[in-house]
Order: C-alpha cells, then sequence, then structure tokens
C-alpha cells in the first residue's frame, strides 16, 4: 500500500480499514415516494445483524410487511428487528454481555460504546429491566433520534469524528468492524474493545488484505514462523516479563456465564498462586465450587486461596519469612513490600496474630479494597507509577517477576530483604521477547550437526553439517525431522 500523505489519500484508501463505501457514507433514507423500499430493508437487515447472511425463515416478515404497507417507520422496522427471536439468538445467546452491549453500540447507533460506564449501565438494564427494554433503549434514545431520526437507516457513522466522543472512536470502530467482507459472527463472540475501554494499550487495527491475493509461499518459507514461547511485544516491559506496562483487569460480574467465570477462574489462579502448575487433585473444590456458584466473591475466593494448605505449603511453610511476606504482598496487592516497615509489620502480625490473621489484614486492607474491590481479580500493580508510592517499588515488583514460564513457587530465598535494608541493589533479569531467546536471532547464524538415516532405507547417511541463519532455523529444522534426522548439537556460530 502506497504511504497517506493527504486527506484524499486517506479517503481513497477507506478500503484498508474495511469499509467498502467511502469515509463519509450516505446515509440511506426512505423517500417521499417510498420507491427505495427494497434498499432500506435491505440496508437495515445488513446494518442490524452485522452483515450477516440470512436465511429465508429469519427474516422478520411481519414487520417487513407493515413497513411496505406504511404501517411502520423506519425506526420502527429498526426496532422490531432489535426484538426479533433471530437477534437475540445471534448476539445475545453464546456472547458476553459486554459483546452484546457494544454491537448493539455499533448496530443502533452506529457507533462503538464510549466508555466504560455506558456498558455498565446497558448491562444493568439488560438484568434489571430485561431483553426488550435493553433494545428500546438505543432506538428510543434522544442520540438515535438526532442521529436517524424516523426514516434513515442507521449506518456506521463513527468512522468520521463525532462531536463529543474521545478521538479514539475510530479504532475502536474498526476494532469492531471485521473487514468488508466480515460479519459480526465471523469475527468472534468475545469483546473487541473492552481492553481499551479499561484504558489498556492502543491495539493495532487490523488491514483486510484489500481483496488483493496474497503472494504464494515455496520451500521453507511457508514453515520458517517458529512456535512462540512467549509473548512477542514491542513494549520494553516485554523484556521484564510482563508484557505492557497496564496489565489487563479480569472483574467478575452477578450475570457471568460459566465460561466467564471460568475464564475468571483462572485467571485468580494464575495471580494469586504465582503462575503455578496444579494438578486436578490440588485445586480447592470446596472453594471454587462457591465461587462457581456465586456464594463466594473474587475478593473471598482470593482470601480462601490464600489460607488453603497449598498456598501455605507452598509459600510459607518451605521458604523463608521475608519471601512469604514479599509474595504475600505481590499476590493479594499485586506490588513489592515498600519498606523494611512494612515487611517487619507482617511478620510481627504472623507472630503474634497468627497466620490467617496476616492474610486477612491484607485482604481486608483500605489499598485492597481501592485498587481491586470485592469483584476484580489482583493484578500486578507495582509496574505502574501511583501516588504514594515509591520510585524503588516498581525495581522491586519486577524483581519479584519470574517471567513468562516461571513460577513463584520455585524460588525459597528472599529477593528483597537486602534491597529493602539497603545493602544491595534488586538485579532484574532482562528476558527476551524473541522466540529464539535472542531479540536479534534472525541476524544470526547457527551450525546444525545431524546424523541419522532416511525412513525406510538400509543405508545409514554420513553426519551432515548445516550452517543457517537464524531466519531459517525453523524450517531446516523441520527438513531434518522429516527425513527422520537425529540433532547431535546446535551452536551459534559467533
Amino acid at each position: 500500500m502506497s504511504p497517506i500523505t493527504s486527506l484524499s489519500d486517506y479517503r481513497t484508501q477507506k478500503y484498508s480499514f474495511g469499509v467498502a463505501r467511502d469515509l463519509d457514507q450516505d446515509p440511506i433514507r426512505l423517500s417521499s415516494s417510498r420507491d427505495n423500499l427494497d434498499e432500506v430493508i435491505n440496508a437495515a437487515y445488513r446494518q442490524i445483524f452485522g452483515g450477516i447472511g440470512l436465511f429465508e425463515a429469519d427474516r422478520v416478515t411481519i414487520p417487513e410487511s407493515q413497513l411496505r404497507q406504511g404501517n411502520l417507520t423506519v425506526r420502527g422496522f429498526v426496532e422490531a428487528l432489535g426484538q426479533s427471536a433471530t437477534y437475540e439468538r445471534l448476539f445475545l445467546s453464546g456472547s458476553t454481555p459486554h459483546r452484546f452491549v457494544e454491537l448493539n453500540c455499533k448496530h443502533f447507533l452506529g457507533r462503538p460504546p464510549a466508555n466504560q460506564g455506558e456498558v455498565s449501565t446497558h448491562v444493568k438494564t439488560l438484568r434489571e429491566q430485561g431483553y426488550g427494554a435493553e433494545i428500546s433503549s438505543y432506538v428510543n434514545s434522544d442520540e438515535y433520534l438526532s442521529a436517524f431520526g424516523e426514516d434513515t437507516v442507521p449506518y456506521l457513522r463513527s468512522v468520521n469524528s463525532l462531536v463529543g466522543f474521545a478521538q479514539d472512536t475510530f479504532n475502536k470502530t474498526f476494532r469492531l468492524r471485521g473487514g468488508a467482507s466480515a460479519s459480526d459472527r465471523s469475527v468472534g463472540r468475545a469483546s473487541r474493545t473492552m481492553a481499551e475501554l479499561l484504558d489498556y494499550p492502543s491495539y493495532a487495527i487490523p488491514l483486510p488484505s484489500q481483496g488483493r491475493p496474497l503472494p504464494k509461499l515455496s520451500g521453507f518459507a511457508r514453515i520458517t514462523q517458529a512456535p512462540q514461547s512467549v509473548p512477542l511485544s514491542s513494549s520494553p516491559y516485554g523484556s521484564f516479563g510482563v508484557g505492557e506496562r497496564v496489565q489487563p483487569g479480569y472483574m467478575c460480574q452477578a450475570d457471568d456465564s460459566a465460561t466467564d467465570k471460568a475464564v475468571v477462574l483462572r485467571q485468580l489462579y494464575r495471580h494469586v498462586m504465582g503462575n503455578p502448575h496444579l494438578m486436578e487433585s490440588e485445586r480447592p473444590q470446596v472453594l471454587e465450587s462457591q465461587f462457581l456458584s456465586g456464594e463466594l466473591s473474587v475478593r473471598g475466593f482470593v482470601r480462601g486461596l490464600c489460607k488453603t494448605p497449598l498456598y501455605r505449603a507452598r509459600f510459607f511453610e518451605a521458604v523463608a519469612p521475608y519471601r512469604f511476606v514479599e509474595v504475600n504482598y505481590k499476590h493479594i496487592l499485586g506490588r513489592s513490600p515498600e519498606n523494611q516497615a512494612e515487611m517487619g509489620a507482617q511478620l510481627d502480625r504472623v507472630i503474634t496474630a497468627g497466620y490467617d490473621a496476616a492474610i486477612d489484614w491484607l485482604v481486608d486492607s483500605d489499598e485492597y479494597s481501592t485498587a481491586f474491590g470485592d469483584n476484580l481479580v489482583p493484578y500486578l500493580r507495582g509496574v505502574s507509577s501511583t501516588d504514594g508510592r515509591s520510585q524503588a517499588n516498581f525495581n522491586r515488583t519486577i524483581a519479584l517477576v519470574p517471567g513468562y514460564a516461571g513460577s513463584d513457587s520455585v524460588s525459597k530465598a528472599s529477593t528483597m530483604v537486602n534491597t529493602i535494608a539497603g545493602a544491595d541493589k534488586p538485579a532484574i533479569a532482562i528476558r527476551s521477547t524473541a522466540s529464539s531467546g535472542s531479540p536479534d536471532a534472525t541476524g544470526k547464524r547457527f551450525r546444525i550437526v545431524v546424523s541419522g538415516q532416511r525412513a525406510g532405507s538400509r543405508r545409514r547417511l554420513a553426519t551432515t553439517t548445516y550452517v543457517v541463519s537464524g531466519d531459517n532455523i525453523s524450517g531446516q529444522l523441520a527438513f531434518i525431522h522429516r527425513n527422520s534426522g537425529r540433532i547431535l548439537s546446535l551452536t551459534e556460530i559467533t
């Protein structure tokens, strides 16, 4: 694609974002002569159902007939489409509440959700007033009447700047837009805007192929992409093993499905148990059942998990006292201890009041309530600057991170004791975000020594040496394995 140097270039390359029509989209309005009824009806189906091709049995025939007879306005027809059993089946059943709301905003208001508050309001309407009230809240809103009136089909108006909305509305729009030939079902049922609404770092907008065929791959080129063992990230935080500065938040809501709760549960184990590998028999079944049934909040599960024999054995009984305190702060408050006084106070609390009281003190603290409340899964807050915390806390928190494949249960000795006492500086391990173990691995060369025999052959092959560049090593290894070769050594050529 040629570089965009002017507004005209920007408009002519509109299809790069999956918008087949011009960015200044012409609204489709029912004419006074009503001679464009078919166009209006087709556009309404396309917009409200997100580009999904419907069978004849799925069409909303009675409202469609009423519109043709003049007994229903375009707005009334749009509301009938949203109230239909087909729309409810396609977009409510099997989707998360957040995904349902963001699609409603797109279909009926022609824009993504403005903020997390708007999503929460609609989720509350859906839960307390029901499906019909949720759909009507869009079509009967002042915004809808102002933008579309009675006889204009809703359209994706947020591809242009909207008065009163943030500039990232454009980006969020194209996160929701899967491409000129995609539908709102083909791009998945998970939320596309939640991370941005929660202030997670900006995501790249996917650029469809614009209808041009992709170049054909030949030889080893099709298998040179190595499987990724760690996330590839352009952020410097990737080298610290935390991916990004702003960590994603996982919140449990009252109307979450079993699948949603399973995701939250997995994240709870991952953070509170320090990225562990747990056997099925090690998981606290009673505690887990209480959480999944709604008897326990996220905070209650965190409290219970930290009091289990499993947690106590891994992070209290088998480690140094200072190690227990530092991982306790990391798992419950998402940061390292601030100073020697915090570490000493927690140790004193264990000695005088007992283990359970020490756990309760952190979980019931004002800091925990402010940061996570009852329903947000604790996460690594210490990698971001926060009022009231020293800059040194960042280094100490990062030093506690074991990496993408590490676990907090591996280390038994304290990482912070000398650092907080002022006797030493924390050593922060720099981890590569490249799959081969080096940021510039593609520019290096490797020597592979192979011996073995071809499959089905009686004749043994002599030892063979290959010299390959880093960007071709995956293809070469695949070739060796396909031919039953046995790798004797793989070394970097310096």
